[in-house]
């Protein structure tokens, strides 16, 4: 009974989300599009540097590696991405006025938040998936990629970007202007993350950066799945991603509470 009143407004959150986000079959070409353009970008933004046996991206990217080194980076980068967005676009529950509604009734707050994330990953990164493991098979070697550790590896860091986003949105409850997000957190996440760059090249003050993004080590594992080199630093990146997921489920209740207190407290009479 407790697991389907928690279903029942996740579904509903997914619904509304669907109803009101969806702008004509155009958009959904955009998800392919704007991904696809920013892949080639970097692709040939890097060609002219070299990437041959001396060179300090050797010691990362294998010869040859580019086109796999950045696709596995877009890919990991979107579906973080995505789930920010639904953080990003919060605001608009403010302005519509299905904030106050939802927090006045009794159906599950983290399921509401846990719903935006969930229906944001397959909105925007189920077309430009479905290109890049269409991709993988053209560009990986099929014989080196450990299959066995990748595919858990990738449902690992879909539910990661779920919580990740969840979280942004709890934080978003303390704000009126969630358009932030965006800024703290695009750009930044995708130099930093490692997607287009690897952070083993970075001086030690962006190394220290990097390790605040859960893209980092969501690509440190795909990556390391994909080349099969699944030592101990991998090891090391799966056990501190699994522990920040957990960690970030806890705060994201935690914020979730913190935040209804705070607008009972300090809001007007529409609560927030």
């Amino acid at each position: 009974m407790k697991l389907r009143g928690y279903l029942i407004p996740l579904r509903a959150e997914m619904l509304k989300q669907h109803r009101s986000r969806t702008r004509g079959k155009a958009v959904f070409f955009s998800m392919l599009l704007w991904p696809a353009i920013a892949f080639l970008t970097s692709y040939y933004a890097m060609q002219p540097y070299r990437t041959g046996e001396g060179s300090a991206l050797s010691r990362v990217i294998p010869p040859g590696g580019v086109p796999l080194f950045l696709l596995s980076g877009y890919l990991v980068f979107q579906l973080f991405w995505t789930t920010v967005q639904s953080a990003w676009l919060f605001e608009q529950e403010r302005k519509q006025g299905t904030l106050e509604i939802i927090f006045m009734t009794s159906s599950s707050k983290m399921a509401f938040l846990f719903g935006r994330s969930l229906y944001s990953l397959f909105n925007g990164i189920w077309m430009f998936a479905a290109f890049s493991f269409l991709t993988f098979w053209f560009v990986a070697d099929p014989g080196q990629v450990e299959w066995s550790v990748l595919l858990p590896v990738i449902a690992l860091i879909v539910c990661s970007s779920v919580i990740w986003g969840a979280m942004l949105s709890a934080i978003s409850l303390f704000s009126r202007d969630s358009g932030m997000l965006y800024y703290i957190f695009q750009a930044p996440m995708e130099l930093f993350g490692g997607v287009r760059i690897p952070p083993s090249v970075f001086p030690l003050w962006a190394k220290g950066l990097s390790l605040l993004f859960p893209v980092t080590y969501s690509l440190n594992l795909v990556r390391g799945a994909l080349y099969g080199n699944t030592g101990g630093a991998w090891i090391w990146s799966l056990v501190v991603l699994i522990a920040a997921d957990a960690a970030f489920v806890w705060l994201t209740g935690y914020l979730l509470a913190l935040a209804e207190r705070h607008a009972r407290a300090k809001g007007n009479w529409s609560l927030f």
